[in-house]
């Protein structure tokens, strides 16, 4: 498969994939360039890679640059969810109370997920965002699949308990 190929097929997906672990547009960016690298220069035997490996690549090129940067106790700055998902727009017409209160809450979960641990985190997108099934994100992040469901269900409850202390119920 050649890489122009490739990158069509998944470059939305591994940016955002990439873009809620390390929540920086243009890191996101550069780090799923040097994916479609890695991967072009991994050249696999035995056909096209599967979304899976390709969002495993992903995951692996973003841990190495965190391990580089040493980025996991940085400061993450909170991005509106219209920014990073179209799709989380609010159907009709919202009053502003009502686009206040989607918006607080949207900024409340960023700030929530960015508190999260990166394997925490990285569960809950690939199966709330992306739609990954348990087995799926358990090839992705090399583990099994009972502990990618132990991952998502302390994510959640993660979520709730900080949403619920900062005044947001859902």
């Amino acid at each position: 498969m050649t890489v122009q190929r490739m990158t069509d097929l998944y470059l939305d997906g591994v940016f955002r994939f990439l873009l809620s672990l390390v929540r920086d547009p243009e890191t996101a960016a550069d780090l799923a360039q040097e994916t479609f690298l890695r991967l072009h220069r991994s050249d696999r035997l035995g056909g096209p890679p599967s979304e899976a490996y390709v969002l495993a690549t992903a995951r692996n090129t973003a841990v190495s640059w965190f391990r580089r940067r040493d980025l996991e106790r940085r400061h993450v700055d909170v991005v509106a969810p219209e920014d990073l998902d179209p799709r989380g727009a609010a159907s009709g017409n919202p009053t502003p109370d009502r686009d206040l209160e989607r918006r607080e809450l949207g900024a409340a979960l960023e700030v929530a997920l960015a508190g999260l641990p990166e394997e925490l985190r990285s569960v809950f997108h690939l199966s709330e965002v992306e739609g990954l099934r348990y087995e799926q994100i358990a090839e992705v992040v090399g583990c099994p699949t009972g502990t990618v469901a132990s991952r998502k269900h302390l994510a959640v409850r993660r979520l709730r308990e900080h949403l619920k202390r900062s005044g947001h119920a859902l």
